[in-house]
């Protein structure tokens, strides 16, 4: 856990990465969740080490998908379902952006997310999920969320391989 100390609208305050973690718990479309914040070197900049949950695309549906197509599935099929999950994920990070935004009454938090690891059933999605709690162009966000994802693969191959 750390905790930034900033300024918005109405003054100074605190915040941790403990509050940060229990407003992205209660969705319904994360699954595991863990704050990894502390092993970033990062001003004002929280990560979370996410996954998404199953009730989003659940391994029966998948499968059934790949069943009814036979022998038709190719790889063109996963980079579908692999866009479908990219583009469920940059919405849940523009509503967890706004819902921040609103809670903190700051405009400038920005949010963005990095796939890492895919299953081979395509059913299990992990990914770090980023705020930042400053004024910072999306580009160096994105280039964080790389470094920060390659990071956990590799500390997650041993027991996701």
């Amino acid at each position: 856990m750390i905790e930034l100390k900033l300024k918005n609208r109405k003054g100074s305050f605190h915040v941790n990465s403990k509050e940060v973690k229990d407003i992205l718990a209660e969705r319904q479309d994360i699954g595991y969740l863990q704050d990894i914040s502390n092993s970033i070197n990062q001003e004002n900049i929280m990560v979370f080490d996410c996954e998404l949950s199953e009730k989003v695309f659940s391994r029966a549906e998948i499968l059934e998908a790949i069943e009814e197509l036979g022998e038709s599935v190719d790889e063109s099929f996963f980079e579908i379902m692999f866009d479908d999950v990219r583009r469920f994920l940059k919405d849940t990070t523009d509503e967890i952006e706004a819902e921040l935004q609103d809670v903190y009454s700051m405009d400038n938090i920005k949010c963005y997310f990095e796939v890492y690891n895919i299953n081979e059933e395509f059913t299990d999605f992990k990914f770090v999920f980023l705020v930042s709690f400053e004024d910072i162009k999306i580009a160096s966000l994105k280039n964080l969320a790389k470094i920060v994802s390659k990071r956990q693969l590799i500390g997650a191959s041993k027991f996701y391989s």
